[in-house]
C-alpha cells in the first residue's frame, strides 16, 4: 500500500488524499483573545452540533520537504443568509476564503495496515474580502483581505486505513474580529465561541500544483460548532 511518506520521498502518490482533515481541527487551552466590541453585532450563536460552514479546499504539498499548506473557500456560514460570492459561485467570486500556516508531515511507524503521521501544531484563518479573487495557481491569494478569525492546533494524529481517509478534530477560536457582510456585523465569538470541528474529504487523484507546491490534491468539508466546556 502507498503511503504518504511514500510521496515524500517519491513525489508521488495518492495517500495524502485527506490531508486537509488534519490541518484544521486543533485545540488550545486558552479562550479566544482579542475581539473586537460587539456593538450592533448580530448575536446569533450556532447551536452545539449544527454545522457552522461549509467549504472547498486544495492541499499543496512539496513531496520534497512534507511541508504544505491547505487553502480553500467557505460556500456557507451560519447565521449569514445571504450568497457569499459576487457572482456564479467559485474560488474567484468567495467574499470568504481561508489557509493554514506552513505545516509540516512526520511518519510515525505503521500499525500494521494503518499509516499513521504527525501534523506540526500551527494556526488556520479566514478571510473576509469585499473584492474577490482567489486564484488556485496562487495558494497566497486565499489569505488576503481582511483576516476575521485565527484558529490554533495542537501536534495531531492523521491516520489511513488501506483506500479511507477520515480525520475528524476539533479547534478552539484564538481570535476574532468584527465584519460587516448584507448589512450585518457578525463575529466568530458569537458565532461559535467555544470552538469547532472539522470533517473533510479529499480526492485520490493527485493534481499538478504550483512550483513551490508541485502536487494538489482538492477536497471539501463541513465545520460543526463545539457545546459549552
Amino acid at each position: 500500500m502507498r503511503s504518504i511518506r511514500t510521496l515524500l520521498h517519491q513525489r508521488t502518490t495518492t495517500a495524502l488524499l485527506a490531508l486537509a482533515v488534519v490541518f484544521a481541527g486543533w485545540q488550545w487551552p486558552a479562550r479566544a483573545q482579542g475581539f473586537m466590541p460587539n456593538t450592533g453585532l448580530k448575536t446569533q450563536q450556532t447551536p452545539t452540533g449544527r454545522i457552522v460552514w461549509h467549504h472547498v479546499g486544495r492541499v499543496f504539498v512539496n513531496p520534497n520537504t512534507g511541508q504544505f499548506v491547505y487553502v480553500g473557500y467557505l460556500v456557507h456560514i451560519d447565521p449569514i443568509d445571504d450568497s457569499l460570492f459576487n457572482a456564479s459561485p467559485s474560488e474567484s467570486t468567495a467574499y470568504f476564503t481561508f489557509s493554514t500556516d506552513l505545516a509540516q508531515l512526520t511518519p510515525l511507524p505503521n500499525n500494521n495496515d494503518a499509516v499513521l503521521d504527525l501534523v506540526s501544531a500551527g494556526t488556520f484563518s479566514v478571510y473576509y474580502n469585499s473584492t474577490p479573487g482567489a486564484d488556485w495557481t496562487d495558494p497566497a491569494s486565499f489569505s488576503r483581505g481582511k483576516r476575521i478569525a485565527t484558529f490554533h492546533r495542537k501536534e495531531s494524529l492523521y491516520q489511513q486505513v488501506g483506500s479511507v481517509s477520515l480525520h475528524s478534530v476539533s479547534e478552539t477560536l484564538m481570535w476574532s474580529s468584527n465584519f460587516e457582510f448584507g448589512g450585518q456585523t457578525y463575529n466568530f465569538n458569537h458565532i461559535a465561541p467555544n470552538g469547532i470541528t472539522f470533517a473533510q474529504f479529499l480526492s485520490a487523484a493527485p493534481q499538478a500544483g504550483t512550483a513551490d507546491y508541485p502536487v494538489t490534491f482538492s477536497g471539501a468539508g463541513s465545520v460543526f460548532a463545539v457545546g459549552t466546556p
